[in-house]
C-alpha cells in the first residue's frame, strides 16, 4: 500500500496543481472582466472631467464627503458588531441586554456626536464655504476687458442666448442670438445674466460644474471660465413641464483666435439679418452686475 502511495503521489500532486490552475484561470478572467466593465460603467455614467477653473473644487469636496461618510460608516459598523459578538448568547452564557441609558453610555454618545459634528459637519462646511468664496462666488470684475457677457433666457423648452457682438452693447442690431447653442472662448471668464420667460428653469453645465436657477421676473448671475476647448452639454436641471427632457443644448468652447473669427462673422450676419419688427428677438435687458 505504501508502495502504491509513493507511485501515485506525484500524479495526484500534478492533478491537484492542474486543477488549481484550471480554477485560477477562469477566476482571473472573471476579475479582469469585472474590472473592465467597472471602468466602462464609470466612463459612461460617472462624472466627466471638470472643464472650468473652479470645477475641480466640487470634485474634491465630493470625494472628501464620500471618504468621511465611508470612514464613519465603518466606525459605526464596528461599534455595532462589537457588542453583537461580545454580548451574544453562548454555551453557558446568557445574552446581555442594555438599553444604553447609563451615564457612561450617555457620555460616550455625546463624545461621538461632538466628534462627528467637528470632523464631518464643521470640516465640510469650512471647505465648502472656502470653495464658494474662492470659486463660484468670485464673480469677474465689472471692468475686466477679458470678460465675455452673455444674457440667457430660458423658456419651455429651449435656451436663448444673446452676446453683445463686436460693439459690446446689448440690444443693438449686431447682437448675436442663438438657440440651444452657446459659443465662448477658452481661458476667458464668461459672465451670465439669467432669467426665465415662463417657469423656473435651471441652467446646468455639468462639465463646468455650474448650475444656476432662472426665475421669472428676476435676473440671476453666474460665471465660469472654460479651461479646455471642446463641445459640452447644456441641460435644464429643473422639472419645467412635460417636454423638460428636450431642453438641452451645446456649449462650444473655441480657442481665442477661432472665437474672434466666429464672433466677427456672427455679428456681420446678425447685422445683415436684423429686423426691428421681430418682437420675439427684442428681449435684451440692461446688463446687471
Amino acid at each position: 500500500m505504501n508502495t502504491l502511495s509513493r507511485l501515485f503521489s506525484p500524479l495526484v500532486s500534478a492533478l491537484a496543481a492542474c486543477r488549481a490552475r484550471w480554477l485560477a484561470t477562469p477566476a482571473a478572467l472573471m476579475l479582469f472582466s469585472v474590472a473592465v466593465s467597472a471602468q466602462e460603467v464609470a466612463k459612461r455614467y460617472g462624472p466627466t472631467k471638470p472643464s472650468s477653473t473652479y470645477g475641480y473644487r466640487f470634485d474634491e469636496l465630493f470625494n472628501l464627503i464620500t471618504m468621511l461618510i465611508g470612514v464613519s460608516f465603518l466606525i459605526v459598523l464596528v461599534l455595532l458588531l462589537v457588542p453583537v459578538i461580545r454580548d451574544r448568547a453562548k454555551p453557558g452564557k446568557k445574552a446581555v441586554y442594555d438599553h444604553g441609558n447609563s451615564l457612561h453610555d450617555k457620555r460616550f454618545t455625546a463624545i461621538i456626536s461632538i466628534i462627528v459634528f467637528v470632523v464631518l459637519d464643521a470640516w465640510v462646511l469650512v471647505v465648502a464655504m472656502t470653495d464658494l468664496r474662492e470659486g463660484f462666488w468670485k464673480d469677474p470684475l465689472p471692468d475686466d476687458p477679458a470678460v465675455v457677457r452673455v444674457q440667457v433666457l430660458g423658456q419651455q423648452w429651449s435656451w436663448n442666448f444673446r452676446l453683445a457682438g463686436t460693439d459690446g452693447e446689448f440690444g443693438t442690431p449686431d447682437d448675436i442670438l442663438t438657440i440651444n447653442e452657446l459659443t465662448v472662448p477658452e481661458g476667458r471668464p464668461v459672465d451670465l445674466n439669467l432669467t426665465s420667460k415662463d417657469v423656473i428653469h435651471s441652467f446646468f453645465l455639468p462639465d463646468m460644474r455650474l448650475k444656476r436657477d432662472l426665475n421669472p421676473g428676476a435676473v440671476n448671475e453666474a460665471w465660469f471660465e472654460a479651461i479646455r476647448p471642446g463641445e459640452f452639454t447644456i441641460l435644464c436641471a429643473e422639472l419645467c413641464g412635460f417636454a423638460h427632457y428636450q431642453m438641452h443644448g451645446k456649449l462650444h468652447v473655441l480657442p481665442q483666435d477661432q472665437y474672434d473669427a466666429w464672433e466677427a462673422e456672427a455679428s456681420r450676419f446678425a447685422l445683415a439679418s436684423y429686423d426691428e419688427n421681430d418682437a420675439e428677438a427684442q428681449w435684451a435687458w440692461a446688463w446687471q452686475e
